[in-house]
């Protein structure tokens, strides 16, 4: 997971955004609209903070949920 998390990108379409991930070379994408876990994702100073009453604690929390979101778009499972 951890691997994934470092290619996630994201792309703002209008009020869209496209995620995506590289995985075995290939680039895995899908369009959200989850603006809470794309804000938190990518806030470099998220974790500098307390975030107990938000909906992510933590980024890694928001960007793993994000990789689910593309890798359930593209109907793939990860073992685990």
């Amino acid at each position: 997971m951890e691997n994934l998390i470092e290619t996630l990108k994201k792309k703002t379409v209008g009020r869209h955004f496209i995620i995506s991930i590289e995985m075995d070379g290939k680039e895995l994408s899908t369009i959200t609209i989850n603006t809470i876990a794309i804000d938190t994702a990518f806030d470099d100073r998220y974790d500098d903070v307390d975030n107990e009453d938000c909906f992510y604690e933590s980024r890694f929390e928001a960007q793993e949920a994000l990789v689910n979101e593309i890798l359930t778009a593209n109907e793939i499972e990860l073992e685990k």
